[in-house]
């Protein structure tokens, strides 16, 4: 097991413990954020409720089915091949949603069904012959890599991180280190009174051999308390035991609760838990743009078959919630997703800006692009019009 506490010394260890107040920052994250509104959509539910009123049945069906779809929390797949630790990770994250496959790679059965919003897939090393043929088959917005026991490779959790971004060149897809055993250690609770004294007995040991194996933390000739210690590494595993009395060596008197934050730091699975709330949103966004796409059809059909309800569909397509989640799906398209990089999180606050915006859209549209990333590119167009002569508005 590798030393693999916070670089720096004592003046990080105190940072990352007083990085958050209270809880560390999974207990505070809900998990499975449904990748619909972020909010109340009463323009949406407005539209819903009149078209069951008043549209044909069938339209009113389509317009409520293309917003519970648009609403229903994301489907997410975890795999990888065997004894990766996808179970730890999923308990890690508190993935409630989420669905662990078959292993990948298994003699004699086929690869896993891997369909859905989302695939975690779980790597606990070097990438195999396996993992490069399931990941090639796989639409890259929809992948998120992980490799997992990084505590276990070399000596440094930078090694950890080296290791992570040469796979990642090597998969052409982004691959983040994490321990997910200690991050799910540090769901259960705070550590005892009782693990960080006994830790404080021997953190003139941390750093050295003493915490390079269960056999060496646990031996008889270190001390009577070898129960105690076999509690503490039972608790924390033995990564956690390396990072907390390295923590300890430096900053004696740390309680439960800054303990916890530095052991959940160390664990990597913030970058996780980052990454796939990225995922989430453009997963959202593109949602959008498909709940645009079905509502405009539904009111081409209303035309074709008379059905009065066309004005109103269209009177929500016109709307500023339909333009936001028209921006946010032409910036999310694959194509267009490089281009976009932080415009989604950051509206305009002026209209000189908004319209600055516009005509960049505008001119990418005009480029070398697919239908599909032109018709994308216009959307974020429009979008930046309208919010440009909102803000001109509410400047009179």
């Amino acid at each position: 097991m590798k030393e693999c506490a916070p670089e720096g010394g004592a003046s990080v260890t105190k940072d990352v413990a007083e990085g958050e107040s209270g809880e560390v920052r999974t207990a505070l994250a809900s998990s499975d954020v449904a990748p619909g509104p972020s909010g109340a959509t009463p323009e949406l539910d407005s539209l819903v409720a009149t078209l069951r009123e008043n549209a044909e049945p069938s339209i009113a069906d389509a317009a409520a089915q293309a917003s519970a779809a648009w609403r229903r929390p994301p489907r997410i797949r975890v795999t990888g091949r065997a004894r990766t630790g996808k179970s730890t990770l999923i308990r890690a994250l508190a993935l409630m949603s989420a669905r662990e496959t078959a292993p990948v790679d298994e003699p004699g059965v086929p690869d896993p069904d891997l369909g859905g919003d989302l695939v975690l897939y779980v790597l606990s090393g070097t990438p195999q012959s396996a993992d490069h043929r399931v990941l090639a088959g796989l639409p890259p917005e929809r992948v998120l890599v992980v490799l997992n026991k990084a505590d276990t490779i070399g000596t440094r959790w930078s090694d950890a991180v080296a290791a992570a971004e040469q796979y990642g060149h090597d998969l052409r897809l982004p691959v983040l280190p994490v321990a997910a055993e200690l991050a799910a250690h540090t769901r259960d609770g705070v550590p005892a009174d009782a693990d960080l004294r006994t830790l404080r007995r021997h953190r003139d040991r941390a750093g050295t051999a003493f915490t390079l194996s269960p056999e060496l933390f646990t031996a008889a000739t270190v001390g009577a308390d070898t129960a105690d210690r076999a509690a503490v590494l039972e608790r924390w595993g033995l990564h956690g035991v390396a990072v907390a009395a390295i923590a300890l060596r430096h900053e004696p008197d740390l309680g439960p609760r800054p303990m916890l934050q530095i052991l959940h730091a160390a664990s990597g699975i913030d970058a996780v838990h980052l990454h796939l709330h990225r995922r989430y949103e453009r997963l959202a966004d593109r949602r959008g743009g498909e709940l645009i796409d079905e509502l405009t059809r539904l009111a081409a059909r209303a035309v074709r078959t008379g059905d009065r309800s066309r004005d109103r569909i269209e009177d929500y397509l016109a709307s500023p919630e339909a333009h936001r989640l028209g921006l946010r799906a032409g910036q999310a398209h694959p194509d267009l997703a490089h281009l976009a990089a932080g415009y989604s999180a950051t509206p305009p606050t002026d209209p000189d800006e908004a319209l600055t915006r516009a005509r960049r859209w505008r001119a990418v549209a005009g480029g070398d692009l697919s239908a599909s990333a032109r018709r994308a590119a216009l959307r974020v167009h429009h979008g930046y019009v309208q919010l440009w002569e909102q803000l001109t508005h509410a400047g009179l």
